[in-house]
């Protein structure tokens, strides 16, 4: 039985160490373009230099810590990181919240919640919410919404229930979706409709102003 636990949390340190070599990478990519960072840095300056320079990173640092914990059957102290998540960050994640590779916060006062899944490079801006829903249309229910790849949300934005929000799909500032976005469309607007024209991660790269 203990050889058993000690498996799962051999598989669940292999997992943390992936997914959080895909939040380096994307958090990497603006010190990168301009300068603050070289490209031949070793993984482990970069994740030092991130964690101590870039505002939001220890937020998903911890969040990973907290998914690590809870899968490996220690959930008091998963729920602790969370709350230490809560008052240094004001990130709100539920224990039972996941999330592919390439995870962005880009500041706080974000609640996650519910069974809600998100892709790989996801990115959430201030003051955003996705988790459950209670409504006279919609009776209270644990289900959050999944979240595609290549999705931004805005700030503001409200996704609730158990809705799907598609690949490349950009949430508008302050929509509140409470129905399924299709990929690579705009929701805006409150409830949100989706409009053609979402985001095409190969055609979007990192650039410094000029002049």
């Amino acid at each position: 039985m203990m050889g058993g636990r000690l498996q799962r949390i051999r598989a669940n340190w292999r997992e943390l160490r992936a997914l959080l070599r895909e939040d380096i990478e994307l958090h990497a990519a603006w010190p990168r373009t301009f300068g603050l960072i070289r490209r031949d840095r070793p993984t482990w300056f970069t994740f030092l230099y991130l964690l101590f320079a870039i505002h939001m990173f220890p937020a998903v640092v911890l969040y990973r810590l907290q998914v690590f914990l809870y899968e490996s059957g220690f959930p008091r102290a998963a729920t602790a990181v969370s709350r230490l998540n809560a008052f240094l960050f004001d990130v709100t994640i539920g224990n039972h919240v996941r999330a592919g590779g390439g995870l962005l916060i880009a500041h706080g006062h974000v609640v996650l919640d519910g069974w809600t899944r998100l892709g790989k490079r996801v990115e959430i801006n201030p003051f955003v919410t996705l988790g459950i829903g209670n409504s006279s249309r919609r009776p209270f229910e644990l289900w959050g919404p999944e979240i595609g790849d290549d999705v931004n949300i805005g700030t503001g934005a409200k996704v609730i229930g158990r809705v799907k929000v598609g690949e490349g799909v950009k949430i508008g500032a302050n929509a509140v979706v409470v129905s399924d976005i299709p990929p690579f469309h705009t929701a805006v607007g409150v409830p949100a409709r989706a409009i053609p024209g979402g985001r095409r991660r190969e055609t979007e790269t990192w650039e410094p102003p000029r002049g």
